[in-house]
């Protein structure tokens, strides 16, 4: 099953993937540089290279898991009723104000594109997709029934 992604999360993970595989190319010569000068055991500067080049592979990794992707044009978002690629206000009952979540997926979420990133697959996600404005639904949150409304859906606005 493809992940659905926006064009421009598209382009910003493209640009993400080369920033890190140019990382890993410069972290490979400062472990070849920390290895030149000797004794492995001690040397601080290798064992910082080698975990810093560590985290870029399982980050390149992670990223990776979500493919294949399927790109959504910014075009093709609907607003009559939530749905991937949403902005999505709804007031919590009792809350003074509203908030704004972004209905995207998991690309969108580990890039920190947009903020209030609600995944389409997680349980808030699943709840609200097909609502409309002004329905109403209720989540258990900690053993506790909240109920919210939904009071706009809109387009998230292109990056």
């Amino acid at each position: 099953m493809a992940t659905m992604i926006l064009r421009d999360t598209h382009r910003a993970l493209e640009e993400k993937m080369k920033s890190l595989e140019k990382l890993k190319k410069e972290t490979a010569k400062k472990i070849r540089e920390a290895a030149s000068h000797g004794d492995l055991k001690e040397n601080g500067e290798y064992h910082a290279a080698r975990e810093e080049q560590s985290l870029i592979v399982r980050k390149t990794q992670l990223l990776q898991t979500h493919s294949p992707f399927q790109i959504i044009e910014y075009g093709e978002i609907e607003t009559d009723t939530v749905g991937f690629g949403n902005k999505v206000t709804i007031q919590e009952e009792g809350k003074d104000k509203a908030e704004d979540y972004y209905l995207l997926g998991p690309i969108e979420f580990e890039l920190d594109v947009y903020p209030m990133v609600v995944t389409i697959h997680s349980p808030f996600g699943q709840a609200i997709v097909g609502k409309e404005v002004d329905d109403d639904f209720t989540l258990d949150i900690r053993g506790e029934d909240i109920k919210f409304t939904i009071t706009a859906i809109e387009k998230v606005p292109a990056q």
